[in-house]
């Protein structure tokens, strides 16, 4: 395929295949991107791009077509992976970035996909981001999260932490049309039960809610209160969007592995809008809420507000 290789980045260090992936090793020059906006996420973290989990409508896709890869089959097999990511992280945390809100970890790919149980990046990650006390939040699909509780657990004693895992559906069905290799919901629960009884604070993403397949109200309501059950402190819903650059291969995917009756509903759709109307995902983010409040769940926003002040931002722990 032209343009395999192109990754633009003149400090790349080597290729490494790995079964049906292959993964670019990059010497990345920073890792801390600044967030507009003035909202309570400032910073955003990645040290992956592309993402083995295979989500059919992941919006990430498209910044793969920037890479010289297409933005099907490539995005979750042609993975880069920054190797230096947390030396270039402690350099700059030590230099004052990473202050003044939340850093939000994995933002254009899951951190926890099958790259990282090779490449093992996250820990140091996570070691970094408690040693100087950041703020942040992460978002998974994936079990192995599980493996770096004990780092977790580390961070949210001296800052806010707070992980989200993302469940759109109890039914595995769902999760092999769309979500092929991301973790089965049943794990997905049983990690948000893990790293909840291990104090580190974890939520349910309800994410990506897929219109006419889990958008029932029963079928939302059995999910709010499962991720309850599992002890999640918040919940937040979000509706299926599908970016206009993916459109086509979103929905000949679709096309090729769903049942005629839902693919044509979807297409109905999908094929000319970005997203439901807003007074259906208005609908379904009450309904959704209101079954929470039911449990005392927060939303996510009331959840975040409720938070101590950030006091420790930037200040290093003791490493003994």
């Amino acid at each position: 395929m032209d343009g395999l290789f192109a990754v633009p980045d003149p400090d790349a260090s080597g290729v490494d295949a790995f079964g049906a992936m292959t993964f670019h090793e990059q010497r990345a020059k920073s890792l801390l991107n600044p967030m507009s906006g003035g909202g309570e996420i400032a910073w955003t973290l990645n040290p992956y791009r592309g993402c083995a989990h295979a989500c059919t409508y992941c919006f990430a896709r498209r910044g793969h077509r920037h890479l010289g890869w297409d933005i099907g089959e490539d995005f979750s097999t042609q993975i880069v992976v920054k190797t230096n990511a947390a030396a270039v992280l402690r350099s700059e945390l030590r230099r004052g970035r990473g202050t003044g809100g939340w850093v939000m970890v994995g933002t254009a790919t899951d951190c926890y996909q099958r790259a990282e149980a090779r490449y093992r990046l996250m820990p140091e990650i996570l070691a970094a981001l408690g040693d100087y006390r950041i703020d942040f939040t992460i978002a998974t699909k994936s079990a192995l999260l599980a493996r770096d509780t004990d780092l977790f657990a580390r961070a949210a004693r001296h800052a806010d932490v707070l992980v989200m895992v993302s469940l759109g559906s109890l039914d595995d069905r769902v999760r092999r049309a769309f979500e092929p290799a991301a973790a089965p919901p049943k794990l997905r629960l049983d990690l948000i039960r893990t790293l909840n009884r291990a104090g580190v604070p974890t939520g349910a993403l309800l994410a990506p809610i897929i219109p006419h397949v889990g958008d029932h109200p029963a079928a939302l309501n059995a999910l709010v209160d499962a991720c309850t059950e599992a002890g999640a402190v918040t919940v937040f819903p979000d509706v299926m969007r599908i970016d206009p650059a993916l459109r086509p291969w979103f929905l000949q995917r679709a096309a090729d592995t769903l049942p005629p009756r839902l693919y044509h509903r979807l297409a109905a759709r999908y094929r000319h809008h970005r997203a439901m109307p807003t007074d259906y995902t208005t609908e379904l983010a009450r309904h959704v809420h209101a079954r929470a409040a039911g449990h005392g769940l927060p939303t996510w926003k009331q959840y975040v507000h409720n938070l101590k002040p950030p006091t420790h931002a930037g200040e290093q722990l003791p490493l003994l």
